[in-house]
């Protein structure tokens, strides 16, 4: 399947051969140099010399003999290496002329990018609203978020954050008391109203519920800001936030890619409801219309404050404009392709990707994805919240059981593209967890599972699961399969395919007591950010796609497990807090938290005028800004 939109012709060179040629000459010209100069040395000794000195030519003959084995061993070995060098020479010219090749062709099809272009991309999913901070507006929506908005902090291409070169630069007091951010100079809004300290300060005590135009509003990311004290305006760019304990996550979770800007003034004067369905923020596109579950209109943001080469992952677009469509099926996004009627069909499975290869008028894209799947349970209340009786999610083994229950490697293999990585969650999809003091890996044994279901007295035990659909790869292709494999170890397991938008909401908002389906439990093997990443997403308290909050009755190994996190968070020592995070790896991993799954690529089909050259070394998915379209 290809994974580049430029296919690149490998050409054979023939330097190789007059490499290992030359080099082969030129040991053996030295080797017959050294042979034949004490060949002659040794005929030039008169007659009688050599008779006489019979048993020691023998023993020069013999020396001289094992001297040319000797040098021809050398010389073979150095033909080795000659022949080795050659190769990789070659091998680093053909990488330099594919480069040079790619380089001149990438150049010579921006120059014909058409600027005045409209992208239309068919999506599986829409948000409710269109207000980022809000349950509905948040995650996954790639229709209006990554178009729209725009966080304070940049990040370099293995998604670390930085301190300086994003809409603001941050730093923490010395006596980590305060953390400070400075803001970039010059940044307006897409309605023109400045983006500032006082702004800032208006974002961060709206989420909090503190902002006095609307001290009621629900935002999802209040307890991501939880950790906030006061807020003051320090100068007009510069903005300081009190810290009674230390945190240092602060610039992921106050300036972050899930912190979107809005403007202060418009949202007062118009109000949380106008917002929603006008969003104005400071991205690359300013929106121009939306109709609920059809169509999202953007515009090219012609001020945006950052070109189109920046160095960090804020970049000005390159369409003029771009369409998202919804079509919640994917036959459906792929018809719309093949129609002319969409240039990108958003995140299809494997079998509708392949009526896209080898063909002159389409391409295939393939983006690994930082987050990996998994099935979040409800561990932390004492009674089942939909019986009322006493909660099997509660017992270790029922845990275990649908650990073991499923083959992620059959699925990987026979459903999706066979490159996929399974997931040990909270480890990073594709690391071998310490087997040490654990009960072992949780690979596929379904025997094991039904003894253990069989020994917790729960077979036939019935749940459902929430699958929110629409945005990953292949979902009602390989959820069957999830389902079909509890239910063979006794459980009875029924699926709701919930659309995204709506399924999220819930989510964020506490409202799916049941287990759920979530790409958030881990992160690939390519990406730097480790156990920390999935424990700021799930499991633990407070955090937006987990079942545990602060009132639940927690598990003694749950409060244990959360206890480290808490002071992994306030650790600023990098390797005591990878020490604690590790630790708390161990206590999820043991008592069998989650159900891991794998990590899944998305698979994009396009039009071959789109040329999508990604930023991050692994991505969330497609973001349209980086999108290209050529001139017909």
């Amino acid at each position: 399947m290809s994974r580049h939109w430029t296919k690149l012709r490998r050409a054979r060179l023939s330097r190789r051969s007059l490499l290992s040629a030359s080099a082969r000459a030129g040991v053996g010209a030295a080797g017959l140099a050294l042979v034949g100069c004490g060949g002659d040395d040794d005929d030039d000794q008169p007659q009688q010399t050599v008779v006489q000195a019979q048993p020691q030519q023998e023993q020069q003959q013999q020396a001289m003999q094992e001297q040319q084995a000797e040098q021809q061993a050398m010389q073979q070995q150095e033909e080795q290496q000659a022949e080795q060098q050659a190769q990789q020479v070659e091998q680093q010219e053909q990488q330099e002329e594919e480069l040079d090749r790619s380089t001149a062709q990438e150049e010579a099809e921006v120059s014909e990018v058409d600027l005045d272009a409209e992208i239309v991309v068919g999506y599986g999913s829409f948000p409710p609203t269109l207000d980022i901070t809000t349950a509905g507006g948040g995650g996954g929506q790639g229709a209006s978020n990554n178009l729209h908005f725009a966080a304070l902090a940049a990040y370099n291409s293995g998604r670390v954050i930085q301190a300086e070169g994003g809409f603001g630069d941050w730093e923490f007091t010395e006596d980590l008391s305060s953390f400070i951010w400075r803001i970039k100079p010059g940044v307006t809004f897409h309605n023109g109203e400045p983006l500032n300290a006082e702004s800032i300060q208006f974002y961060y005590e709206r989420i909090l519920g503190r902002a006095e135009y609307n001290p009621d509003f629900e935002s999802s990311l209040r307890a991501r800001a939880g950790w906030m004290g006061d807020i003051s305006v320090v100068d007009e760019q510069t903005v300081s936030i009190a810290m009674d304990t230390p945190f240092v996550d602060a610039p992921e979770q106050s300036g972050g890619i899930n912190f979107g800007l809005l403007p202060k003034q418009y949202i007062i004067d118009n109000g949380d409801d106008h917002f929603a369905n006008n969003p104005i923020g400071c991205g690359a596109y300013q929106f121009m219309s939306w109709i609920p579950d059809q169509e999202i209109r953007s515009q090219r943001f012609e001020n945006f404050a950052f070109p189109h080469d920046a160095p960090f992952q804020w970049k000005a677009g390159w369409a003029k404009y771009i369409t998202g469509r919804y079509f919640p099926e994917e036959q459906a996004r792929a018809a719309a392709l093949e129609a002319g009627e969409v240039d990108i069909a958003y995140r299809i499975s494997p079998d509708v990707a392949k009526q896209f290869e080898d063909r002159d008028d389409f391409k295939v894209i393939a983006l690994p994805d930082v987050r990996v799947m998994a099935l979040e349970l409800p561990v932390n209340q004492s009674l089942d919240p939909i019986t009322g009786e006493e909660n099997p999610w509660r017992d270790v083994r029922v845990r275990q059981a649908a650990n073991y229950a499923i083959d992620a490697d059959a699925i990987i293999e026979n459903l999706l593209t066979g490159t996929e990585e399974r997931a040990y969650s909270p480890f990073p999809a594709g690391y071998d967890p310490p087997i040490g003091n654990l009960p072992g890996q949780y690979n596929y044994d379904p025997d094991k599972a039904r003894a253990l279901l069989d020994e917790a007295g729960q077979i036939g035990f019935a749940f459902t699961i929430t699958l929110p659909t629409g945005l990953w790869t292949a979902d009602r292709i390989w959820m069957p399969a999830v389902q079909q494999m509890l239910n063979d170890v006794g459980f009875q397991v029924e699926v709701d395919y919930a659309d995204f938008g709506n399924a999220l909401s819930l989510i964020r908002n506490n409202e799916v007591p049941n287990p759920f389906v979530f790409n958030q439990a881990g992160v690939s093997s390519g990406a730097p950010l480790g156990p920390a990443f999935a424990y700021r997403l799930v499991t633990t308290v407070g955090s937006p796609y987990s079942h545990a909050q602060e009132s639940d009755d927690f598990l003694p190994e749950f409060s244990e497990f959360q206890a480290l996190i808490e002071e992994a968070n306030a650790e600023f020592d990098q390797q005591r807090a990878n020490d604690l995070y590790y630790e708390a790896s161990v206590i999820s991993y043991e008592n069998a938290f989650q159900v891991p799954l794998f990590g899944l690529p998305h698979l994009y089909a396009v039009t071959p005028q789109i040329l999508y050259n990604e930023y991050y070394g692994t991505s969330t998915g497609l973001n349209a800004i980086y999108a290209q379209k050529l001139k017909a």
